[in-house]
Protein backbone atom coordinates (compact mmCIF):
# COMPACT_ATOMS: atom_id res chain seq x y z
CA UNK A 1 0.00 0.00 0.00
CA UNK A 2 1.31 3.48 -0.92
CA UNK A 3 1.40 5.90 1.92
CA UNK A 4 0.97 9.56 1.18
CA UNK A 5 3.91 11.68 2.29
CA UNK A 6 3.28 14.80 4.27
CA UNK A 7 4.89 17.95 2.86
CA UNK A 8 5.22 21.23 4.68
CA UNK A 9 5.24 24.43 2.66
CA UNK A 10 6.61 27.50 4.42
CA UNK A 11 6.75 31.19 3.66
CA UNK A 12 10.43 30.77 2.72
CA UNK A 13 9.39 28.47 -0.12
CA UNK A 14 7.22 31.24 -1.58
CA UNK A 15 10.00 33.83 -1.19
CA UNK A 16 12.35 31.60 -3.18
CA UNK A 17 9.70 31.29 -5.90
CA UNK A 18 9.23 35.08 -5.92
CA UNK A 19 12.96 35.61 -6.53
CA UNK A 20 12.95 33.18 -9.44
CA UNK A 21 9.83 34.77 -10.90
CA UNK A 22 11.40 38.23 -10.61
CA UNK A 23 14.51 37.09 -12.48
CA UNK A 24 12.33 35.57 -15.20
CA UNK A 25 10.39 38.82 -15.48
CA UNK A 26 13.66 40.77 -15.88
CA UNK A 27 14.70 38.48 -18.72
CA UNK A 28 11.31 38.77 -20.42
CA UNK A 29 11.39 42.58 -20.23
CA UNK A 30 14.91 42.67 -21.68
CA UNK A 31 13.78 40.43 -24.56
CA UNK A 32 10.81 42.74 -25.23
CA UNK A 33 13.13 45.76 -25.38
CA UNK A 34 15.81 43.94 -27.44
CA UNK A 35 18.34 44.62 -24.65
CA UNK A 36 21.17 42.41 -23.41
CA UNK A 37 19.83 39.68 -21.17
CA UNK A 38 20.42 40.01 -17.45
CA UNK A 39 21.84 37.00 -15.60
CA UNK A 40 23.65 35.80 -18.72
CA UNK A 41 27.25 35.52 -19.85
CA UNK A 42 28.61 36.70 -23.17
CA UNK A 43 30.99 34.32 -24.87
CA UNK A 44 33.38 35.56 -27.50
CA UNK A 45 34.87 33.34 -30.14
CA UNK A 46 37.95 34.73 -31.80
CA UNK A 47 40.65 33.49 -34.05
CA UNK A 48 43.69 32.68 -31.93
CA UNK A 49 45.96 35.24 -33.63
CA UNK A 50 43.34 37.97 -33.08
CA UNK A 51 43.10 36.95 -29.43
CA UNK A 52 46.89 37.19 -29.02
CA UNK A 53 46.96 40.56 -30.77
CA UNK A 54 44.44 41.98 -28.28
CA UNK A 55 45.86 40.21 -25.23
CA UNK A 56 49.22 42.00 -25.11
CA UNK A 57 51.68 41.30 -22.28
CA UNK A 58 50.58 44.51 -20.48
CA UNK A 59 46.91 43.55 -20.73
CA UNK A 60 47.68 40.02 -19.61
CA UNK A 61 49.41 41.47 -16.54
CA UNK A 62 46.33 43.58 -15.77
CA UNK A 63 44.10 40.52 -16.16
CA UNK A 64 46.34 38.58 -13.79
CA UNK A 65 46.26 41.40 -11.21
CA UNK A 66 42.47 41.64 -11.46
CA UNK A 67 42.25 37.97 -10.50
CA UNK A 68 43.81 38.69 -7.09
CA UNK A 69 40.73 40.59 -5.96
CA UNK A 70 38.71 43.65 -6.83
CA UNK A 71 40.95 46.55 -7.66
CA UNK A 72 40.34 50.03 -8.96
CA UNK A 73 41.83 51.38 -12.16
CA UNK A 74 44.01 53.71 -10.07
CA UNK A 75 45.28 50.81 -7.93
CA UNK A 76 46.11 48.77 -11.02
CA UNK A 77 47.90 51.76 -12.57
CA UNK A 78 50.02 52.21 -9.44
CA UNK A 79 51.02 48.53 -9.36
CA UNK A 80 52.03 48.41 -13.03
CA UNK A 81 53.52 51.94 -12.96
CA UNK A 82 51.42 53.27 -15.82
CA UNK A 83 49.00 56.16 -16.13
CA UNK A 84 45.38 55.53 -15.12
CA UNK A 85 44.21 56.56 -18.61
CA UNK A 86 46.47 53.97 -20.29
CA UNK A 87 45.28 51.29 -17.86
CA UNK A 88 41.65 52.32 -18.44
CA UNK A 89 42.11 51.89 -22.22
CA UNK A 90 43.61 48.43 -21.75
CA UNK A 91 40.89 47.43 -19.28
CA UNK A 92 38.36 48.59 -21.90
CA UNK A 93 39.88 46.16 -24.42
CA UNK A 94 39.78 43.32 -21.86
CA UNK A 95 36.17 44.22 -21.16
CA UNK A 96 35.31 44.05 -24.87
CA UNK A 97 36.73 40.53 -24.93
CA UNK A 98 34.52 39.65 -21.97
CA UNK A 99 37.51 38.92 -19.72
CA UNK A 100 36.81 41.54 -17.02
CA UNK A 101 33.85 43.41 -15.57
CA UNK A 102 34.08 47.04 -14.50
CA UNK A 103 31.58 48.36 -11.96
CA UNK A 104 31.11 51.74 -10.33
CA UNK A 105 31.24 51.57 -6.54
CA UNK A 106 30.81 54.35 -4.06
CA UNK A 107 33.95 55.52 -2.32
CA UNK A 108 33.83 57.47 0.93
CA UNK A 109 36.37 60.11 -0.07
CA UNK A 110 35.72 60.90 -3.72
CA UNK A 111 32.27 59.61 -4.58
CA UNK A 112 32.70 56.82 -7.14
CA UNK A 113 35.44 54.55 -8.31
CA UNK A 114 35.72 51.99 -11.10
CA UNK A 115 36.37 48.50 -9.75
CA UNK A 116 37.79 45.79 -12.02
CA UNK A 117 37.00 42.12 -11.46
CA UNK A 118 37.62 39.07 -13.62
CA UNK A 119 34.51 38.05 -15.56
CA UNK A 120 35.18 34.34 -15.08
CA UNK A 121 37.04 31.99 -12.78
CA UNK A 122 38.39 30.06 -15.73
CA UNK A 123 39.32 30.81 -19.32
CA UNK A 124 39.63 27.97 -21.82
CA UNK A 125 41.23 27.94 -25.23
CA UNK A 126 40.07 25.13 -27.46
CA UNK A 127 41.39 23.93 -30.75
CA UNK A 128 38.99 23.37 -33.61
CA UNK A 129 39.67 21.64 -36.89
CA UNK A 130 39.38 23.72 -39.98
Amino acid sequence: MNRARKTTVTLADFKRFDKRAARGLEVARALDRCEPLPHSALVHILRFDDFLRVLTPKRFELLHLARTGKRTIAELAAVVQRTPSAVARDIGKLRQLGLVDVNDESAPADGKRKVVRPAADKIEIQRSNR
